[in-house]
């Protein structure tokens, strides 16, 4: 049991301390106090923001085409993360469940050579998530600090507050750490939650190399009796894969969709405050920052779903590049069912439309390029 929590400490400590600590992934102990924490972070910080910020643009007066672009794509980022999170808040112990699915026995027998796969899916899970938060402060503390480039009492988002900050600058201050916090939370939970999802994804990837390579060396392993009970071993191997990958489509299918909807909305609108703000300010900067974070965002999710699609669709030849034709007549009929099992595609869908894959991300850039090209013309 040790050794199974080590393997999802190892590979998503990082991504599991984050959300904890930012509300959204609670404790085994202390969960109706952790739920209440949640409940408190996600009202106060992580809706209320972009709900003032919509309120600004609705009450305030002559808010012109400019303005709205100058807080539509946060506004929309930020919303997204609102319902993104939902899962989070109020179905923890799915989120749970789905996370110790890792830990089940069948996905812990590997072999001494076998365990390179499991150290590559280790060092790649907490690389991506490392650079990806990293991303994400990166792009909150240069969204955060632009305003101080200017002239004024601003905030890097306008909101609607009930009364005047510009008469007092502790009441400036207090406002602008609130406005923030509140989208530093998103952001950075965004930072945890993205690589989380895509390298369970990825994990899933993995075990499916585990198993090609028990299946392609099977005649290795086994004295010539046994080889039929590993072949059930792989047939229970497969079938757990592909009930961990469903369990992810089940849980954070709408986590992707939801991203994926907005991307095309805030990539466009990122991309056309880019051509007007000047080159190498601090606006230029932060949104640059802004529109790479959000591209590495969609391109974790696509690029692990199609490494997933594409592995599973070399399991068949795995089989053949065995000694199936020196087993018995039993187990070439369990491996040809395991064959035909595995014909069909291993896909994770967004919202149970679009697959995570990278003509799922190149879609996304083109319609964010013809929404782009059709404000440009306005």
């Amino acid at each position: 049991m040790e050794n199974r929590k080590k393997l999802v400490k190892s590979i998503f400590g990082i991504n599991l301390g984050v959300m904890r600590v930012l509300g959204f992934y609670s404790p085994q102990k202390y969960k109706h106090f952790y739920k209440l924490y949640s409940f408190t972070v996600y009202c106060m910080f992580t809706s209320l923001v972009p709900i003032l910020s919509s309120l600004y643009l609705i009450m305030a007066p002559h808010v012109d085409l400019d303005k709205v672009a100058d807080n539509a794509f946060v506004i929309c980022q930020l919303g997204c993360f609102t319902i993104k999170v939902l899962p989070f808040v109020f179905n923890g112990e799915e989120i749970r469940k789905s996370i110790y699915m890792m830990e089940h026995p069948i996905f812990l027998v590997f072999t001494k050579k076998q365990e390179t796969i499991i150290e590559d899916c280790r060092i790649t899970c907490r690389r991506t998530s490392l650079l990806f938060l990293v991303f994400c402060i990166m792009c909150v503390i240069t969204w955060g600090i632009a305003p101080f480039f200017e002239s004024g009492y601003k905030f890097p988002i306008d909101i609607w507050v009930p009364y005047d900050f510009t008469k007092n600058s502790q009441l400036y201050f207090m406002t602008f750490f609130y406005v923030l916090a509140g989208a530093g939370n998103s952001a950075i939970t965004d930072g945890a939650l993205d690589p989380l999802v895509a390298g369970m994804t990825y994990f899933a990837t993995c075990q499916i190399k585990i198993l090609k390579d028990n299946l392609q060396h099977l005649g290795e392993k086994s004295e010539a009796g046994l080889i039929y009970q590993q072949i059930m071993h792989c047939v229970s191997h497969h079938n757990i894969i592909i009930e961990f990958v469903k369990t992810i489509e089940k849980i954070y299918s709408s986590v992707a969709f939801t991203q994926f909807c907005a991307s095309v909305v805030v990539i466009c609108i990122c991309c056309f405050k880019l051509s007007q703000v000047s080159p190498f300010s601090m606006n230029f900067v932060w949104m640059t920052t802004f529109l790479c974070t959000m591209l590495a965002e969609i391109f974790l999710f696509c690029v692990y779903g199609t490494t997933l699609y594409e592995e599973n669709n070399t399991l068949i030849q795995a089989v053949y590049m065995g000694k199936w034709y020196e087993y018995d007549l039993k187990s070439q009929k369990a491996l040809i069912i395991l064959m035909e099992r595995s014909r069909r595609p291993m896909i994770v869908t967004a919202g149970k439309i679009l697959d995570l894959s990278l003509e799922t991300f190149t879609t996304i850039l083109r319609r964010a390029y013809s929404l782009l090209a059709v404000l440009k013309n306005y």
